[in-house]
């Protein structure tokens, strides 16, 4: 007989009759690799997108000077001898501004029409006795400052007077105001001050005229301080509280410049460049911290020496902006590593199952091809071409649905990612078809119980778990010193999962031998048989296994993340309050305060503590609290909240003697006594006392984030028997319960103590709880991961229990035939299966049980519990942490599912005639 052609373009009726053959197949085959390719598509595109929307939305709240890049020169007689004055003309500063903007390179983008420069003079003295002043002990004169910006008349609207003009006079010049400067400091058209700097140089302006701005949002009027209106500025004083002032700014012409030479100080030229937000993405940002650095202060900042001497470029606060964002994208990128590698493989693993369990089907197929004369070379080529007229256009269609829905600037890694998918959606049937029609042999069992492992898939499974066993032993030696997204870290769930799903098929058939035995002694068959089956799974058992595994482990991670998160919050509010509610002030607080405190809704108990912040050792530097509390209420304050270990309160006696018996935070406990743990004189409310250090406590609720001496409020009172109860009263209550009234409690303290503040818990908490555009972004990514791995383990569960479906109706029909009642086929299709569903369940929480402290240490929460808009000072708590709910719902789920889905097959099994499903059987 001839061999049978290679496919070519004759071959597409034989492709076409294959697919007609089974159009139910070929539509679900198309479905998923649809899904998959636009699973594979989307995630990247939607990575990207949240994490450009967060960078614009941080640069967003960023004023115009922080996101901007400013090039300024510093222009005085004394700098510039010769010629000066040239270098502040018009033409001077938009060559110079050509000579800058050669040097922008990508990924820096900036807003070319809002660019903004001009000349201004530097802040001097308004010494005129009529423009306000700061009332104070000696208050300062206000400071001017005289600006020049192109288009003036184009960005003012004329209020009153005219635009100024240029002069000849080197001592005095034009100058315009806005609205709200000429009202606050109480000029008006017609007008003049002063500007006298330290050399005593007086230079006149007059006010020609009053402005309104034209757009009070645009750059121009943005770009320098307190163009529209004047401000409050302080003067550092060394020896008190800071001495305020105000600051104007007023608009002189552009030709009108060199008068600026006058004064001491001089001119500043200045070249503001806005950064295009729109044209920003998160993936460029480290180079874009490169190349901000470049024009600061590397080669580029150089070539703008060589062009003018004195120029000098900074970003006033953009790379600042860039840091904090960069931070948090490094702590969410493990996150979304970890569900791209589950969902991944995952997803491979449907794919191959998919593949499989058509190869499976048509294995009589391959069989009488070969046995025709059929090349492997031929049959895999008829395969291949098959799965192409398929894979391909459902591919390209997930790609463009991903492409269509989510747009991003990067499309490349989508677009690698689908065609992946196409791959090996094309290839995996051929070669799984290659594996089987190569050597056709007789059938036999090749169940779980039966097969007895070759000496090579052994070798290959000790192998396995020798290479992820030095995977963990590098990621528990490494931790995070690498830090940011990490293969080997996302891969620790697959590698735990791989290496589970081989020791769980090792051990399966241990239990259900040993199982049977007993069980076959019983007069119902339903155990038997169901176990009988059991033992009968399939050896490919393994995919659907591994496949399971992954997707619960994935799943508990996002568990354990959140719960991390949850858990770091708490920590972090509890900590900075020290208690449910904190009513707190800088003295002792009203002797009944307490009483009402404990009256108000929800409040357990109040705990009253004396905090005298401040203290230090007269041969120490380390500043530290005196704590003056009751021991035993202190005592049940520390209970319940968790601060530190149990309270010693037996050790703080209430002896009259000195020294007084103290407790205190361990680094400040070895500084006592030069070192040698001796007395020491402390500071208190009721005068110098002796303590001596009988204890420490790791952490305190009433000092959670410095060092602290705890001293018994009895005892010190005992020590200075004549000192009024307010020298050692609290200044601060600590209140505990669940639920507490917030409005009654601020009610209560501000009738009797106004002065004092109250802080709750709970809305600490909430303030945590406002996460920025990064991180909601990657929690919906990760949960939309999560979805997805759940569905594909629901997959490539439904996949193994139709594995064996065509059997496993033809047992049932004919254990109906034999008089076996619904009910009892029912069970015996759960039992079947169940045993291999509690494997991939067990297994699951085992792999998750164990992922959670493995990955710890390269998976950095606190990024992702806290924002620089909302810092915390205590986050030791925000680290994954094992949740119970996100290990046994879905294993259960899963359980559940299969249980429902062969009740409902043994049932629909009944409805139909016994001789249909017999001859399916029989085909089978």
């Amino acid at each position: 007989m001839a061999e049978p052609r290679a496919p070519h373009s004759g071959d597409v009726s034989w492709i076409r009759a294959r697919l007609r053959a089974a159009p139910g197949g070929t539509l679900a085959v198309a479905a998923l690799v649809l899904v998959t390719a636009f699973l594979a598509a989307a995630l990247p595109r939607a990575v990207d997108g949240y994490e450009n929307d967060a960078l614009r939305d941080t640069l967003s709240h960023a004023s115009l000077p922080e996101r901007s890049v400013t090039m300024s020169l510093q222009v005085s007689r004394l700098s510039v001898p010769f010629g000066p004055e040239a270098l502040l003309a018009s033409d001077s500063l938009r060559k110079t501004e050509k000579e800058f903007q050669k040097l922008v390179r990508p990924p820096l983008a900036l807003e070319q029409n809002q660019t903004v420069y001009g000349v201004s003079s530097a802040d001097t003295d308004a010494t005129d006795p009529g423009l306000p002043r700061i009332p104070g002990d000696a208050p300062l004169p206000p400071k001017g400052t005289l600006v020049a910006q192109p288009d003036l008349a184009a960005n003012t609207r004329l209020v009153e007077g005219r635009l100024p003009r240029s002069g000849n006079d080197d001592r005095s010049a034009e100058a315009v105001i806005t609205d709200r400067t000429a009202k606050a400091m109480k000029l008006r058209t017609g007008s003049a001050f002063h500007l006298q700097d330290a050399l005593g140089s007086v230079l006149t302006v007059r006010v020609t005229g009053i402005v309104a701005p034209r757009a009070a949002g645009a750059a121009w009027w943005n770009a320098e301080p307190d163009l529209r209106k004047p401000s409050v500025v302080s003067l550092p004083n060394p020896g008190g509280a800071p001495i305020p002032y105000w600051h104007f700014t007023a608009l002189i012409d552009e030709a009108d410049t060199n008068v600026l030479l006058g004064l001491q100080d001089g001119a500043r030229v200045y070249w503001h460049h806005p950064a295009d937000i729109g044209a920003l993405t998160a993936h460029d940002v480290p180079a874009l911290r490169d190349r901000l650095s470049a024009l600061t202060a590397g080669p580029a900042a150089a070539r703008l020496q060589t062009k003018q001497r004195g120029l000098h470029v900074e970003e006033q606060g953009l790379a600042e902006r860039l840091g904090p964002f960069a931070d948090e994208r490094t702590a969410a990128q493990p996150l979304i590593l970890v569900a791209a590698v589950g969902v991944g493989t995952v997803a491979v693993v449907v794919l191959l199952m998919a593949a499989g369990l058509s190869a499976n089907r048509r294995r009589a197929e391959f069989t009488l091809l070969r046995a025709r004369g059929i090349s492997m070379r031929s049959l895999t080529g008829r395969l291949l071409a098959e799965s192409a007229v398929v894979a391909v256009p459902s591919a390209a269609a997930g790609l463009a649905l991903a492409l269509l829905l989510l747009p991003t600037e990067r499309s490349g890694l989508a677009v690698w990612s689908a065609a992946a998918v196409a791959v090996l959606a094309t290839v995996s049937l051929p070669l799984r078809a290659a594996a089987t029609a190569r050597r056709p042999r007789p059938g036999q069992r090749e169940d779980i119980v039966a097969a007895r492992p070759s000496r090579r898939r052994t070798v290959a499974e000790l192998a396995v778990v020798v290479v992820v066993a030095g995977a963990v032993v590098a990621l528990r030696q490494r931790g995070t010193a690498d830090g940011g997204a990490d293969v080997l870290t996302a891969a620790a769930p697959v590698l735990l999962a791989v290496v589970t799903a081989l020791i769980l098929l090792r051990l399966y058939p241990w239990p259900v031998r040993l199982l049977a035995r007993p069980f076959a002694r019983l007069n119902g068959a339903v155990l038997h048989l169901g176990l009988a089956r059991a033992g009968r799974a399939p050896s490919t058992t393994a995919l659907p296994l591994l496949a399971v595994l992954v997707a619960l482990t994935v799943t508990s991670f996002g568990g354990a993340v959140l719960a991390g998160v949850d858990a770091g919050r708490d920590h972090a509010a509890v900590t900075a309050v020290g208690a449910d509610a904190r009513v707190q002030s800088f003295g002792a607080l009203p002797q009944g305060l307490g009483t009402q405190v404990r009256k108000v809704p929800g409040v357990r108990e109040v705990t009253g503590v004396r905090v005298e912040p401040g203290q230090h050792l007269m041969n120490s530097r380390t500043q530290f609290d005196l704590l003056v509390v009751d021991p035993d209420p202190y005592a049940r304050l520390v209970a319940a909240t968790g601060l530190g270990s149990s309270f010693p309160t037996g050790k703080l006696d209430s002896g009259t003697k000195e020294p007084l018996p103290a407790i205190a935070s361990p680094a400040l406990a070895r500084t006592f006594g030069n070192g040698a743990g001796g007395p020491e004189s402390v500071r208190s409310s009721v005068g110098p006392v002796m303590v001596q250090i009988v204890g420490t406590q790791d952490a305190t609720p009433a000092a959670p984030n410095h060092e602290f001496v705890i001293v018994s409020r009895a005892a010190l009172a005992k020590v200075a028997p004549g000192t009024k109860e307010p020298a050692h009263g609290p200044s601060t209550l600590y209140a505990t319960g669940t639920g507490i009234d917030a409005t009654a409690l601020r009610a209560a303290v501000a009738k009797a103590a106004p002065q004092a503040s109250v802080t709750l818990r709970t809305q600490q908490r909430t303030s945590y709880g406002a996460t920025s555009p990064l991180q909601s972004g990657a929690r919906h990514v990760y949960l939309a991961a999560v979805a997805a791995g759940a569905g594909y383990s629901v997959l490539a569960l439904l996949l193994s229990l139709l594995h064996n479906a065509p059997q496993r109706k033809a047992l049932l029909a004919r254990l109906r035939t034999m008089g076996m009642t619904g009910r009892g086929r029912q069970w015996l299709a759960v039992l079947e299966m169940l045993p291999q569903v509690l494997l991939g369940a067990l297994g699951g929480i085992l792999v998750s049980v164990a992922t959670v402290p493995l990955v710890r240490p390269g998976v950095d929460l606190v990024a992702l519990a806290f924002t620089v808009r909302t810092p915390a000072t205590d986050l030791s708590g925000a680290v994954l942490r094992t949740d119970a709910a996100s290990l046994l719902v879905p294993a259960t789920a899963l359980v559940v599912l299969a249980c429902v889905v062969l009740a409902v097959q043994a049932w629909l099994t009944g409805r139909r005639g016994e001789g249909t499903e017999l001859r399916m059987g029989e085909r089978s």
